[in-house]
């Protein structure tokens, strides 16, 4: 059964409803696989294996008394260690919430389990989300399955491991800066980040826990890691919809804009002067740019009417980032910000300025960036009335080494064709989609030099999640999609 392992979900949920495999099948293969693989690559930290039991065997019960449990039924999955999960730990990285076991789910976990998906654990990730990669002074370093000397990427860099290693068949995950893009494109899997608000986040860490249950950090959105683009349309169905108290928001997916790459019309952005990309990344963007051409979808490259460069968009980025991390309702960060800025003013180096600009900006500089923000989105909205997607790098370059600096967040620099560049390039590209509120899919198209996977991603309007999934499944198919790492087929 080692290949069912890595069969995308909607495959799984076919052979499931066919009799092919069982729930319980399905997990105890992934229990075996972590057991075998997890050592050597710490993807998943905490494993539930006599609940996933349990769910395995009461979904197998219900599919044979002909009861649906719903899109999911049946799949064994990780969660991202940031959400809160009743009975099993959560620990968001954070050695102050090493023992903090919740008493409820979060609602977008609640709702998974209705939809039938069955938990089997948490995955690794950085302290309090705030890192691109995942590494953690309780749990350390994820490793990359296709090297494990390089990192795997961040925030979500434990479930695009355990999904590209076959050790669950996707991971739920969260970002606020690529957290669910940047290791997909790492690892050679289909990651996506979801509209803004589309998922609720209640329950999510930070502000999760305890206290402040209804809070939902600026920009933070639900996504998932997964080996083929149409396994995001069930966990979509799963997890999107307005959440139980009434602030006035209200999203359904809406259909796909077009549903072949000939009707598609794509704008590339592939180039920009403050984040700049290697050969590999412009490679991939080389080979999808023929295939399109190929298709006969209109193509534009670097259109005139872009919203914003790199710049503009950090300038709205970073004031708002700092601020939503900055503010912790749940009581249960010990440190206050004095001492964090302690702490940045003793770090010599780097780009600690728009973090201390960040952390303690008043609200009058935070409403400026807000009102760009808006401004920016607006743009947005415009553009895509003439464009469906826009295609753009994910980062630079192909997963860097792990870094050693776990606490040094501002002082990291990697190379980018042989040149110095900031650590915190990686997060560049991503960031224009958290400002503008839209979803966007990566999706694996070749791999580099090293021979590890590049992927480009797709953002498409703000609504338009199927747009982007409906246009990364069919374009995931001309391309080289997801590989299995040769290491752990």
């Amino acid at each position: 059964m080692s290949d069912v392992a890595f069969r995308s979900a909607v495959e799984q949920l076919r052979a499931l409803a066919s009799g092919e495999v069982s729930s319980q099948g399905l997990v105890e293969l992934y229990l075996e696989r972590i057991a075998t693989h997890n050592t050597a690559l710490n993807a998943v930290v905490t494993v539930d294996a006599a609940r996933a039991r349990r769910e395995a065997r009461a979904a197998d019960a219900a599919r044979a008394a002909g009861q649906d449990l719903g899109p999911l039924h049946g799949v064994p999955i990780t969660v991202k260690d940031s959400f809160e999960t009743a009975g099993m730990r959560t620990v968001c990285g954070r050695r102050d919430l090493r023992d903090h076991v919740p008493e409820q789910d979060a609602e977008a976990v609640k709702r998974l389990r209705s939809a039938g998906a069955v938990i089997m654990g948490k995955s690794n990730m950085p302290p309090g989300n705030q890192d691109v990669q995942a590494d953690n002074p309780v749990f350390g370093p994820s490793s990359n399955p296709w090297d494990t000397t390089r990192t795997s990427g961040g925030s979500a860099g434990g479930g695009a491991v355990a999904t590209a290693a076959g050790l669950a068949a996707f991971d739920f995950g969260s970002e606020i800066g690529g957290s669910t893009r940047i290791p997909s494109h790492y690892t050679g899997l289909y990651g996506h980040k979801s509209t803004w608000r589309s998922i609720p986040l209640i329950g999510h860490v930070p502000n999760g826990p305890g206290a402040g249950r209804w809070t939902e950090a600026d920009m933070a959105c639900g996504g998932a890691q997964v080996r083929d683009a149409r396994d995001l349309v069930p966990i979509l169905q799963a997890t999107v919809g307005t959440a139980d108290y009434d602030d006035g928001f209200s999203y359904t997916l809406a259909p796909p804009r077009a549903t072949r790459l000939a009707d598609f019309r794509v704008a590339v952005w592939s180039e920009d002067p403050s984040c700049p990309v290697d050969s590999d990344v412009a490679g991939a963007v080389d080979d999808v740019l023929t295939v399109l051409r190929s298709a006969g979808a209109k193509v534009v490259v670097q259109p005139a009417g872009l919203p914003a460069d790199i710049v503009t968009n950090q300038r709205a980025f970073l004031p708002l980032v700092y601020g939503a991390f900055t503010y912790d309702r749940t009581g249960l960060t010990p440190a206050p910000n004095a001492a964090l800025l302690a702490r940045l003013v003793q770090n010599p180096r780097g780009d600690a300025g728009p973090a201390l600009r960040g952390t303690f900006q008043s609200h009058y500089q935070w409403l400026k960036a807000h009102t760009m923000r808006n401004e920016l989105r607006q743009r947005w909205f415009e553009f895509f009335q003439d464009f469906d997607i826009v295609l753009m790098p994910v980062a630079p370059t192909a997963a860097p080494a792990h870094h050693n600096k776990l606490i040094d967040r501002f002082g990291r620099s990697y190379e980018v064709e042989g040149v110095r560049r900031p650590y915190w390039d990686q997060v560049k590209w991503n960031a224009v989609a958290n400002i503008s509120g839209s979803p966007a899919t990566t999706i694996p198209v070749r791999r580099g030099r090293s021979g590890l996977p590049i992927g480009l991603q797709a953002m498409g309007p703000g609504g338009g999640d199927l747009t982007t999934i409906e246009f990364a499944a069919l374009l995931g198919r001309e391309v080289e999609g997801f590989v299995p790492p040769p290491a752990f087929r």
